[in-house]
């Protein structure tokens, strides 16, 4: 950190935010194994993780480190990473300390205005969310803008500013067990407020001497991060990035002239303009071509190439890894960015054809979209956890099925870019999980407008989300479709069957590591360590015999034969349910089940 140490920097800033991250990303498994139930299925680390990693590219595409600078590249990145209740109510953070800094308009941070930024990310986090709970990243965030107005004054400089809140952030996490009795049933404290105050800590660490230890794209140097993945088949092999200086007189309809360009060109393509700077990304077999397309309206400043065939090979292990080509050169592309692009057919003549291309307002973190005709009047976003859940979307007919659920949760630009790829009038989104809900309505925040509206169905589960794409009816206006849906959900009995990874206990339950639980609309039913059993005694506690529908939907875990010998099982016990079985494939649950 700088001398002086009574005032921030931009540079400063960056660097303790970076510390922040690196710190963050240290604990992330421990913080994904802070969940209040003993199931695989805990992603908080991941998500605040995801939301910040998103702020380091952004870092990367500043040519001036301004205060300005700085702070809009955390705001807009956290905001276009945040995913998962947790990553959202972070990004939300950000972004009110964010505006209070870029507002100011200073060069230095005192620690009087780190307070009002600190109070102002409170306030903005806590108006996204409808019920506050006592006991988590909301409860630290606010005793945190309470504790710094105190302590501001009579503070010297900020490593003993941060020193304090490193401290109070700590004590108060350990807190959260007795705020929330799940928390101290379960032994764990709120992983959110833990995450936050590691955030906190490399602020601190940072202020105090130590060196950031992270590399481009936010992976710690010297660890090993182990993946699997799937061959893929790439439609163009250059992800192509760049900045430019938009020349003085070039309006919008030149901007969206270069868009037809360059759809030409690739897909993937994603617009983000700043007063007279235009930032592009696209995927190409041609970047020079591209680059050439924009020297027609601006005056190029950066540019990026990466070689994906050969980051997809060197992944899947077959060829050694090498640099990519181009003038700035990095690890490797991890664009969450390309998801809000898409594929298209491009006629000339029809200006419909063209789709939206999101452009981010750098100063709000708001996506604006170049206007588009739609061509329908309803159209479906859902989440879903597994490819066979995904298969049974598309017959359903839904137009964009995100990857997505329990320790996957998409970002909220994963979710915005899903909406812009519809092309209707009216589209519904199934988030169908609790944990993506916050981040389903902050793109339906960024996506509607005059040409198109969205509504978040508040679907909970797989179950939920396929009964209200059973009860749309396409007569009936937007608003009663939208109240049907949610009318339908109450209709489903959600049944999720899972297995403990440690020894625990729920609602006075001992459960023992390697069992297998049953839980009804999250309620534990049942639990042993035989599946079928474990299902069967949970189907006769929820009344099963009140319901004419039985479909279970089987997991990766689960191979069919055993899930045909379920069924059979629950034919003979309910014979006058109607029961159906269909391949979910989704992770780390055995079984989702509804009853209707």
């Amino acid at each position: 950190m700088d001398k002086q140490t009574d005032l921030l920097t931009s540079q400063a800033l960056k660097g303790a935010f970076k510390k922040g991250v690196e710190v963050l990303l240290q604990h992330k498994d421990e913080i994904n194994a802070l969940n209040v139930f003993p199931v695989p299925d805990g992603d908080t680390g991941s998500n605040m993780s995801a939301c910040v990693l998103e702020a380091l590219k952004e870092f990367d595409k500043i040519t001036f480190e301004s205060m300005k600078n700085v702070a809009q590249a955390i705001r807009t990145g956290t905001l276009m990473g945040a995913r998962g209740n947790s990553g959202v109510i972070l990004s939300q953070i950000f972004s009110g300390f964010c505006g209070t800094i870029t507002n100011a308009n200073v060069s230095e941070i005192s620690i009087k205005l780190f307070t009002e930024a600190i109070h102002k990310g409170n306030e903005v986090a806590k108006s996204a969310v409808m019920k506050p709970v006592r006991g988590t990243i909301l409860t630290l965030i606010e005793d945190l803008a309470n504790y710094s107005a105190k302590i501001a004054d009579s503070t010297p400089d900020f490593p003993t500013f941060f020193q304090r809140l490193t401290k109070r952030s700590f004590q108060l996490v350990e807190k959260t067990r007795e705020m929330m009795p799940k928390l101290k049933q379960a032994g764990v404290v709120d992983a959110g407020a833990k995450g936050l105050a590691y955030i906190i800590e490399g602020f601190y660490r940072y202020s105090i001497g130590e060196p950031v230890n992270l590399q481009v794209g936010g992976e710690m140097s010297g660890t090993a991060t182990q993946a699997v993945f799937e061959r893929e088949t790439l439609t163009y092999q250059y992800c192509t990035e760049f900045m430019a200086h938009m020349y003085q007189g070039v309006e919008n309809g030149n901007v969206r002239q270069l868009k037809k360009i360059l759809l030409e060109r690739g897909d993937s393509l994603v617009l983000v303009q700043d007063s007279a700077l235009l930032k592009g990304h696209i995927h190409t077999d041609h970047p020079g071509e591209i680059f050439e397309a924009v020297l027609q309206f601006g005056e190029l400043m950066k540019v990026k190439v990466d070689n994906m065939k050969q980051q997809h090979e060197s992944l899947l292990g077959d060829t050694q890894p090498q640099e990519t080509a181009g003038v700035i050169l990095n690890n490797g592309h991890q664009g969450s960015s390309s998801s809000l692009g898409m594929v298209i057919s491009y006629e000339d003549e029809e200006q419909s054809e063209i789709p939206d291309v999101p452009f981010v307002d750098l100063e709000t973190g708001e996506v604006e979209l170049m206007n588009e005709e739609e061509t329908k009047e309803n159209g479906f976003v859902a989440v879903s956890p597994g490819e066979g859940i995904s298969r049974l979307f598309k017959d359903l007919n839904v137009d964009q099925v995100i990857s997505g659920g329990q320790t996957m949760n998409p970002s909220t630009a994963d979710i915005a870019g899903a909406i812009d790829r519809v092309k209707a009038r009216h589209v519904f989104v199934l988030p169908n999980n609790p944990n993506i809900t916050l981040a389903a309505q902050s793109a339906a925040r960024m996506m509607s407008g005059d040409k198109k509206s969205v509504y978040i169905v508040d679907s909970k589960s797989i179950q939920e989300g396929i009964a209200a794409v059973l009860a749309f009816n396409e007569i009936v206006t937007p608003e009663s479709n939208f109240e049907n849906m949610n009318s339908a959900l109450k209709e489903i009995v959600s049944i999720s069957v899972t297995h403990a990874i440690r020894d625990s206990e729920i609602e006075n339950n001992e459960i023992s590591e390697g069992e297998y639980l049953f839980f009804a609309n999250k309620e534990l039913i049942s639990h042993g360590m035989l599946r079928q059993d474990v299902v069967m005694e949970g189907l006769e506690k929820v009344g099963s015999d009140r319901y004419l529908t039985i479909n279970i939907y089987y997991g990766i875990d689960v191979q069919e034969p055993e899930a045909q010998r379920l069924r059979e099982t629950i034919a003979e016990r309910y014979p006058a349910a109607e029961i159906e079985v269909f391949e979910g494939s989704q992770p780390h649950y055995s079984y989702f089940i509804s009853l209707e």
